[in-house]
């Protein structure tokens, strides 16, 4: 069992050359060993362990590093259980040093460059080309044949400069650098000055360079005798060709001849003269060919010169082949010799030994020995590291020569990684080591026993999962049980006896399921079982887990477990009681024993029904669909099949009223069709797979949009009602062709029987009465017409009704005129008409239709021959509507269109608080006459106070008639706040305002002085006895009062909801504020209003109604409406049914009247 406290992580490391490398393996395991490999062109190998590399207890060493070295190891852990791969790359570094070949060219225009880049150091990841710093661009001319290989054909002058060729690593850098210059052709020249005959002759140029070496000869004639140069004795070797070169002056040369031994020559074919006095003699021999040679030239003249030379020729040394043969094979520990004879040769001869080209020295085991004509080497003992090839070299004074034979020792095999015995878990990779050297190489042959014991072995042969290296491993990948058994190594190259060794490879089985993996559905309250069965080698230890957490086992659990246990194999039972729905999962079972670990899988699904689908939302309305779409938060595991939209109108109940629309397949959509436009329904849906429906999800609602009306108007009728005019009578569709509310009528009307199109008159609709009509004018007398109706909605309009006949009367009655307002007052309204110039009929009079705001219409009669009347005794600031028809025998005619205008004049001002109120302590004066009337006379006044922050008010039983001036309150206590609220009354409206005040403080002194007084003077004391009369009164009045002022307040509410708001201006003059001299001072005195909030009304013992809110509760038993009191230093006045206060007032008045 392999137990890795970490998994070894090994990343790619540098070293640099001649460093030493530690590489290791940190593992615990009970049998453990660990295989080193490297990875080559030709796979993986075992790296052999030398004086450089070694393997201690699974780590690598690797000593004196060399970049042959570098590459990818992997390292194999392995014991008895399985093993363990991790692979890492070694990188051996090096110095980078580069050269460029030639570093200097000099060129010439149209030749070809060739720059050699040589690199050394190691690594080397890229190679980069420069010309004067500057990126070099390849072409067609200037091409890397590699990146080492720079090479440029015909090269211009734009070629020259400097060209570097650049070499990087991760690490280091380097450079190299070569010149190529463009120069003309070199030229050389030898200047003779007062040339004479004994300049003339052959002159030779020789040109070199690094690379070679060129040469020009060419004669120079000076005119003058014949003579020759002395040259001096020459050498020939025996058997090669040799050329004498008569060295003639003089101008011009007839003939040039050559003799040896007073003969002319030539004497055979192997003799050549030139024109030139050139003598060529070939395959030179020594006694033919030695001697003296004359050259004789002659000029036309006659004249003649002559020089001699001494030819000596020399015999080249010759090697005996036969005693010297290109191989010479010999066994470890034999002997052996090279003999090195010279068979020809003139001497003295020496000789000298080379092995693979480096000179070699005898030692104690090889000696040279010399004779007269030979040299012999001999070995006594021939070992592996003699072998080589072996150079003679004979040398005279001619020559040179030499002869190589290959010594070739041959070695028997011998082990460099003896086999062992193997063990491998079924299923992982074997691996048996055996190499061995020798010369020549040893072959590695494997073989396997047939039967379970060793003796009779057969061949081991290659397939896709057995496969032999190069250097004799022998790898099993995916070992299986036949694998097991005695395996044979032979290594043998023919030398000696060959070498093998007989191991044995164990296989041990891990734990193994036949089946991994099931997927199993039971419904939800159902009971299983999982069962699963592992093979291999006992003991083995079987757990269970869910979604890869431990399953309990507890006395609460629906968990439990069997397990039989038989010879190789183990099952195990997981019995689940009672599934729900958590139940669901991945179960998975885990067999392990000494040698591995499997694991099967169970795909447990219980199902039950969806849960109820959510976030039902509308996504498309029509009049007549609806779109919706869902979620099912839960599928219960079973694919949906299917969901059930039920739907009914928001007045149905679900039990007998339910529409249903089935959608199939797990669709999240649904259109609802059919439905009534207008209509607001109630939704739900049921999700179902194959287990059964879910619960309805939560309701939703929606209604439909608007329709044109499906229905026409019923019930046409037309009636002439002049000679221009029809009167068009209809009642709306019906009530389900509607479709949303009736907003108007088209009524259209043609001539009967014309091709024209219909003239429509848009009429709106009336919701008040179920009968509508309108009158169609400007038509032709006596004339037929067409006419229908459609009525129409937001939505469009809807279907017309049947054309109707009416015919137009051949007179008719007078057509109203035009009427106008030209002026008001605050009691009166002037207005002027106009009759229609095309109306020809007579008038006889004139009716004036008028009233105030909502109230019963009146008419007044007016002469026909005037155009222009004042309507008297109106209302002030109040508004009227007025219409105006005219009259003749035949009848009356259309009204004219109704007209609005409001006679001038406002509702009440309120007076300032510094003058309205002058205080006392027990009482206070309110000076009535600071209210401005607004332009309307003030008819009375009504007056309520209370202490602040009590809730009930106190009224003043008698209405104050406007022509008082003031009026007292009395009953007060000193030094206390109180509010009055005082509400004026004109024509034009009602004005409430409020004021806050603080009576005096009691002064003692005072009041001492005062009881002094007599009676009759003294008001501290006349007043509560007044008051305190009064207060009987009250009393007995108080019930009457009250159920009057409840009865009126109740028809003031009706009265006062109808009323709206007084736009009118108010003049100047009547709003100026009235300055009040000789009032009491207020000093001390805080006016504040209190802030109120929104109130609800109730109603008091007394049948007043009262308003009541968090903070407060009041008694106004004129009014019963909310009102929203605005504050100020001056106090707070309102006026019953307040509009937003205009500019510069805080007064809002309100005329009766006006809804």
């Amino acid at each position: 069992m392999i137990m890795l406290l970490e998994p070894p992580r090994y990343l790619n490391q540098s070293l640099h050359r001649s460093k030493n490398l530690i590489y290791s393996a940190f593992v615990q395991l009970l049998r453990k060993s660990a295989l080193w490999l490297k990875e080559t062109q030709s796979g993986l190998f075992p790296v052999i362990e030398d004086h450089r590399t070694r393997v201690t207890s699974g780590t690598l060493h690797i000593k004196n590093a060399m970049i042959s070295d570098g590459g990818k190891y992997q390292c194999i852990i392995t014991n008895g259980i399985g093993d363990k791969r991790t692979d890492t790359v070694l990188i051996v570094t090096a110095p980078l040093k580069v050269t460029v070949i030639p570093e200097h060219q000099t060129l010439n225009i149209g030749e070809t460059a060739v720059l050699n880049c040589s690199v050394s150091g190691h690594p080397v990841h890229t190679v980069t080309w420069r010309k004067d710093q500057r990126h070099l661009a390849a072409n067609s001319r200037v091409q890397l044949l590699s990146r080492d290989v720079l090479h440029i054909t015909s090269v211009r002058r734009e070629d020259k400069g400097m060209y570097q060729c650049f070499a990087y690593n991760d690490a280091d850098g380097a450079q190299g650098t070569a010149e190529i210059k463009i120069g003309g052709h070199v030229t050389s020249y030898l200047n003779i000055t007062d040339a004479r005959v004994e300049d003339s002759g052959v002159y030779r140029c020789d040109i070199s360079n690094d690379v070679g070496a060129v040469w020009h000869a060419a004669r120079l004639n000076v005119y003058g005798p014949p003579f020759i140069r002395p040259f001096p004795n020459i050498s020939a070797v025996s058997g090669q060709e040799l050329v004498l070169n008569c060295p003639v002056g003089g101008y011009p040369i007839k003939s040039i001849t050559w003799q040896k031994g007073g003969i002319i020559l030539p004497l055979d074919h192997r003799h050549k003269i030139s024109s030139t006095g050139y003598l060529t003699i070939q395959d030179v021999q020594k006694a033919a060919d030695e001697g003296e040679y004359t050259c004789i030239a002659k000029n036309p003249d006659g004249l003649t010169a002559s020089g001699s030379t001494y030819v000596s020729v020399v015999v080249a040394p010759v090697i005996d082949a036969q005693y010297f043969p290109d191989t010479i094979t010999a066994n470890e520990g034999e002997r052996a010799k090279i003999i090195c004879s010279a068979t020809t040769g003139d001497p003295p001869i020496r000789f000298k030994w080379l092995k693979n080209g480096f000179p070699f020295v005898s030692t104690g085991r090889v000696s040279i020995n010399l004779l007269d004509d030979s040299s012999v080497l001999q070995f006594r003992k021939v070992q592996a590291t003699d072998r080589g090839q072996y150079t003679c070299v004979a040398t005279n004074a001619a020559t040179s020569t030499n002869m190589t034979s290959q010594l070739v020792v041959n070695v028997p095999p011998a082990w460099t990684a003896e086999p062992v015995n193997t063990s491998a878990i079924l299923g992982s990779s074997a691996w048996m080591n055996c190499s061995a050297e020798g010369f020549p190489t040893p072959s590695i042959i494997w073989r396997k026993a047939r039967e379970s014991s060793p003796g009779d072995f057969g061949y081991v042969t290659s397939s896709p999962r057995i496969r032999q290296y190069n250097n004799g491993s022998l790898v099993l990948w995916d070992v299986e049980l036949s694998d097991k058994g005695f395996y044979l190594c032979q290594a043998n190259n023919g030398i000696g006896a060959a070498l093998s060794k007989v191991i044995f490879l164990n296989v041990q089985v891990p734990p193994k399921f036949e089946e991994t993996y099931q997927s199993r559905a039971i419904k939800e309250g159902d009971n299983t079982s999982l069962k699963c069965t592992a093979h291999g080698n006992t003991p083995i230890v079987i757990t269970w887990h869910k979604n890869k957490t431990p399953l309990p086992v507890t006395v609460k659990s629906r968990y439990s477990f069997r397990e039989i246990t038989d010879e190789n194999k183990v099952t195990s039972e997981l019995v689940i009681v009672s599934a729900t729905r958590e139940e669901s999962g991945m179960y998975a079972c885990a067999a392990v024993n000494d040698f591995g670990y499997d694991e099967a899988t169970f795909q447990l699904v219980v199902q039950g029904v969806p849960d109820p689908p959510v976030n039902l939302t509308v996504t498309n309305i029509t009049s007549r669909t609806v779109t919706i779409r869902w979620d099912v938060p839960f599928n219960g595991n079973s694919h949906i099949t299917g969901s059930s939209v039920q739907y009914k109108m928001a007045d149905d109940s679900w039990k007998g009223h339910t529409s249903q629309l089935i959608v199939s397949g797990s669709d999240s959509t649904a259109i609802l069709r059919a439905l009534h436009p207008v209509t607001t329904y109630h939704l739900r849906v049921i999700a179902e797979n194959a287990i059964g429906k879910s619960r309805p999800s939560g309701i939703i609602n929606v209604t439909t949009q608007v329709e044109a009306p499906s229905g026409p108007p019923r019930e046409l009728t037309v009636h002439p009602t002049g000679d221009q005019s029809l009167k068009v009578t209809w009642k709306p569709p019906r009530e389900d062709a509607r479709h949303g509310r009736i907003q108007g009528y088209h009524v259209g009307y043609r001539v009967y029987h014309s091709s024209e199109k219909f003239q429509y008159k848009t009429v709106e609709a009336n919701e008040d009465s179920e009968l509508h009509s309108t009158y169609v004018t400007g038509l032709q007398p006596f004339t037929k017409y067409e006419v229908i109706v459609k009525a129409y909605n937001v939505a469009g309009a809807g279907p017309q009704t049947d054309s109707i006949i009416g015919t137009t009367l051949e007179t008719a009655p007078p057509t109203s005129p035009i009427l106008q307002v030209i002026g008001t007052t605050a009691n009166s309204i002037n207005i002027r008409w106009e009759k229609d110039s095309k109306d020809r009929s007579s008038i006889t009079e004139y009716t004036l239709h008028y009233r105030h705001d909502d109230s019963m219409w009146q008419t007044k009669k007016l002469r026909s021959t005037t155009d222009r009347y004042t309507l008297e005794n109106v209302k002030c600031g109040s508004r009227y509507q007025m219409y105006l028809t005219a009259s003749n025998s035949l009848g009356t005619g259309e009204p004219s269109p109704s007209v609005t205008t409001r006679t001038k004049g406002a509702a009440p001002m309120p007076a300032p608080q510094n003058s309205f109120v002058s205080l006392n302590s027990t009482f206070v004066v309110l000076h009535l006459d600071g209210w401005q009337s607004g332009g309307c006379p003030i008819l009375h006044f009504n007056i309520q106070y209370k202490a602040k922050y009590q809730n009930q008010w106190t009224s003043v039983p008698d209405r104050i008639p406007a022509n008082r001036e003031k009026t007292i309150v009395g009953q007060l206590t000193p030094d206390r706040e109180y509010i009055v609220m005082v509400t004026a009354h004109s024509e034009a409206g009602v004005t409430q305002a409020e004021y806050k005040f603080r009576t005096l403080p009691l002064q003692y002194s005072s009041v001492r002085r005062e009881a002094e007084l007599p009676f009759h003077r003294n008001v501290t004391l006349l007043i509560p006895v007044v008051v305190s009369s009064l207060v009987l009164i009250i009393v007995i009045f108080t019930v009457v009062v009250c159920l009057r002022k409840h009865t009126q307040d109740r028809r003031g509410q009706q009265e006062y909801d109808s009323q709206k708001i007084a736009a009118d201006s108010l003049l100047m003059s009547e709003v100026s504020q009235k300055s009040l001299s000789g009032k009491q001072s207020i000093n001390g005195s805080h006016y504040s209003s209190p802030t109120r909030g929104q109130h609800q009304f109730a109603s008091s013992k007394s049948g007043e109604q009262r308003r009541t809110d968090k903070q407060h509760e009041y008694a106004e038993p004129y009014t019963a409406y909310p009102s929203s009191r605005q504050r100020s230093d001056e106090g707070s006045f309102a006026t019953i049914k307040r509009a937003p206060p205009r500019s510069g007032s805080m007064t809002s008045a309100y005329k009766t009247g006006f809804s």
